[in-house]
């Protein structure tokens, strides 16, 4: 069996990078075939690996790596299969890494496709790692951690703050996080030459990053179910800033504040909380009883006032009456932002 044989996994970009890079050390892979799908399927780029990893180098092992093997082998029988031989007939002194790098958004939600790879590759005598990047409150760990690996001295509040302005605090589990680690190492590398020989402070970093925490949709629906107007506006200026689509915001909002309409009209008629759980909690209690809390920071009138002007907003800008962001923002001043009665 082959011990050069690696599948690397997860949502880490930087990590799946770091994890390559010593697997080709390890293997002394001095010639490397990088090989990308271009479909979904893609038979030739697995019959390309499998070609090329039945090369011998000349000079040292012929690292092939063939990344996004779960797209190339798509929904097709033929090239799952193709995959899955490509792994189990590899032969011995080559040299294969696969790489899948996953959205964050669907770490939660492994394809069938990418057990069978894992079972596969450690039948063959591979190694299988998942690069995962941290999630909340856990980049500031990894800025530690990474600092004393390049060899930089950074302070713990330094490092703290690095962490914030580049997303490490925001939690909501629909931001892509798959290129913090790679731009923590940057901005880490960026603050050292700045500091020179004394450790990096949080007066660098205030001076030297900027705040690119990613934008969330959740993150304006969960400020309007706390009823925090200005963490809304700033989640929605977050999001325009990313490149959002308004009517996606739009939708967000509308969906969430029916759902808050609905609670409401449920509760004051008796409703139980399975009955809650069923109507507006998708089957999820715990969901469910946010949003009847977070109805209860509303009256009946504000929730209908906030909902009709969204669907008036959405009217004006499919009738061309307004653009898209500043009918957004119209709505965002009178309802959330503005001191004013509420409409009957």
């Amino acid at each position: 069996m082959s011990e050069a044989l690696l599948f690397v996994h997860g949502d880490d970009d930087f990590g799946i990078d770091q994890a390559l890079a010593a697997f080709a050390a390890g293997v002394d892979g001095v010639e490397r075939t990088d090989i990308t799908p271009e479909r979904s399927p893609d038979e030739a780029a697995i019959d390309r690996a499998r070609l090329e990893s039945a090369t011998v180098g000349m000079f040292g092992a012929h690292l092939v790596v063939l990344h996004q093997p779960i797209l190339a082998a798509g929904r097709s029988n033929a090239a799952n299969d193709k995959l899955l031989a490509l792994v189990a007939e590899l032969p011995d002194g080559a040299a294969l890494a696969l790489a899948e790098l996953r959205p964050s958004r669907d770490t939660g939600k492994p394809p069938a496709l990418l057990q069978r790879i894992i079972e596969a590759v450690v039948a063959h005598g591979g190694a299988v790692e998942e690069r995962a990047t941290p999630r909340r409150n856990q980049l500031q760990g990894w800025v530690r951690a990474q600092a004393e690996a390049i060899g930089v001295a950074i302070e713990p509040r330094a490092a703290a703050l690095l962490a914030e302005r580049i997303g490490g605090a925001v939690w909501e589990s629909d931001i892509e996080r798959g290129q913090q680690t790679r731009v923590a190492d940057g901005e880490l590398r960026k603050l050292a030459t700045y500091a020179g020989a004394r450790a990096i402070s949080p007066a660098d970093v205030e001076a030297l990053v900027t705040d690119t925490r990613p934008a969330s949709v959740f993150a304006i629906t969960n400020a309007i179910d706390r009823r925090e107007p200005a963490a809304a506006a700033a989640a929605i200026e977050r999001a325009i800033g990313e490149g959002q689509p308004v009517l996606r915001i739009l939708a967000a909002l509308e969906g969430r504040i029916a759902d808050l309409i609905v609670v409401r009209d449920m509760s004051a008629s008796g409703a139980t909380p399975q009955e809650l759980t069923r109507r507006v909690g998708r089957g999820n209690a715990r969901m469910a009883e946010r949003i009847a809390e977070s109805a209860r920071r509303y009256s009946g009138a504000e929730l209908e006032g906030m909902l009709r002007g969204l669907f008036e907003a959405d009217l004006s800008i499919k009738a061309n009456e307004m653009e898209e962001e500043p009918a957004l923002v119209a709505w965002l001043g009178e309802y959330l932002l503005a001191t004013r009665p509420t409409r009957g």
